[in-house]
This record gives structure tokens, sequence and C-alpha cells, in this order.
């Protein structure tokens, strides 16, 4: 079992370790300009959501998260989940995550996954955590906020540009060897 002070490190380890990659877009000014954009523009229905994520590798600055394109059968409500997986590191500390990812007619996007991480001393900790982000577009230009919290930011505009967040959606799975690798270590 673990004890509530390695679930508490765990959870502290896990948000320091997302929020890194959640927030990692590109600063923009005008923020008040693109929420009004933002809030002008029209949620993205699930098959324009899946068309940006599914098959990708979204590269974080310490890690990534690979969206599989296939459709996992398990459960009666789970049809449209798509495999999941994760990992993250920043020096010694570091965690993977395995589970699932669905987007809505909503324009959201959430992954939901059981996160393994190592904390203070080499324990392990294990937590489960949905991570949800909408999406609006509007004439080309795709908008992104976290679910909870956080400010709508160009994902993408139109046309692309370099420093746009949604460049770091690169095609193939780039994290199974890494989660693999976590893993194996985490026995």
């Amino acid at each position: 079992m673990f004890s509530i002070r390695s679930i508490i490190s765990s959870a502290v380890l896990f948000v320091f370790l997302l929020a890194g990659n959640a927030y990692a877009a590109p600063k923009q000014p005008a923020g008040d300009a693109i929420e009004k954009r933002a809030a002008a523009a029209t949620p993205m229905k699930v098959s324009a959501v899946e068309k940006l994520y599914a098959g990708r590798t979204w590269k974080w600055q310490n890690g990534g998260g690979f969206y599989s394109a296939e459709t996992t059968a398990r459960g009666l409500f789970s049809a449209n989940r798509k495999p999941f997986a994760a990992w993250s590191r920043k020096r010694a500390a570091w965690s993977y995550a395995e589970g699932n990812w669905y987007a809505t007619n909503g324009g959201k996007l959430c992954m939901r996954a059981l996160w393994t991480s190592k904390v203070a001393k080499g324990s392990l900790a294990r937590s489960g955590a949905i991570t949800c982000f909408l999406h609006r577009e509007k004439h080309g230009v795709v908008y992104q906020k976290p679910f909870i919290g956080g400010k709508w930011y160009v994902f993408r505009h139109n046309p692309a540009r370099r420093d746009d967040e949604a460049r770091k959606l690169v095609k193939g799975n780039r994290v199974s060897k890494e989660v693999s690798h976590l893993k194996a270590n985490s026995r």
C-alpha cells in the first residue's frame, strides 16, 4: 500500500510534470483578443479533433504523449476510446502513463490514464488522471485551452506558423520505447 504522503507526492509530481507540458504553448500578445476570437469560433467536431491527434505524438519539452488511431473494443461505453501512452522526465524524477483518449463533439479531447511515477528515494506511486483540452476552429485557425483553468491560445494558425503548438504533433508513435523502458524500471 502507498502512504498518504507518497500519494500526495505522486500527485504533486504529476501536476508539475504535466503542467509544464499543458501550458507549453508560446506566449501570445493580446490575450483578450484571442479569448474573443476563440469565443466566436465553433467547437470542433469529433472527426476534426480525431484527425488532428490520431496516430500522432504530441512532443513535450520533457516527454510526449501518443494518441493511437486504433480503437479499443473494451466495455460497452468505450467504443470511441483509443489507446494513449505518455512519458515525462525531469532529472531523476519520471512518470509514464497508459490509458485511453477520446474526443467529443464539443471540441473536447480527453486523456484518461494511470500514471506511474518515481518519487523521492526511488519509491513508486500510481495515480489516475483525466486531462482534457477544448478546441475551437474558425477560418482554419484552431484555438485550444485546458478544460479546467488556463486561457485560450492559438494552437494552429492559418497558414500554420513555425512556433504553432500543433507543429509538435508529429506522425507516429514516439513514446512506446521510453514507456516500455520506464515500465521495466518500475518493477
